[in-house]
């Protein structure tokens, strides 16, 4: 009889503590490594820029200067892209430009060309 009620106990903590299946984990930002030069193979990446999931725009050039004309969603950092959610990079400091690199994958190089940096990104979709 002791046993039974301990099973039983222990079934019942289990599934009160156990998450839904459908609960995923939130994304706050999405990491984008920047690399020196137009095409993502200079070995280890200059820095990663956190981009926020709520579409604000988010200007990289305070946090570095120098030659950053590529970078990645590198499969190290995010293993994939959360499904409707894209990244845009951007040639201004605004997300504003008509220049746009569109990353909708992980470990997929964007770059504008040599000596043109990516200024700014921003979330699109459902990133959260």
């Amino acid at each position: 009889m002791q046993f039974t009620t301990a099973i039983a106990l222990l079934i019942a903590a289990v599934g009160i503590n156990a998450a839904p299946a459908g609960m995923s984990k939130r994304l706050d930002a999405i990491p984008l490594s920047f690399y020196s030069g137009a095409g993502c193979n200079t070995g280890t990446a200059v820095t990663t820029a956190y981009i926020p999931t709520d579409g604000s725009c988010f200007p990289t050039s305070p946090i570095f200067s120098g030659n950053t004309d590529s970078a990645l969603i590198s499969q190290t950092n995010l293993q994939t892209m959360p499904a409707g959610c894209t990244l845009v990079a951007y040639s201004d400091n605004t997300c504003s430009s008509v220049n746009k690199i569109v990353y909708d994958a992980t470990g997929r190089c964007g770059t504008f060309g040599p000596n043109k940096p990516i200024f700014s990104a921003k979330a699109a979709g459902t990133c959260q």
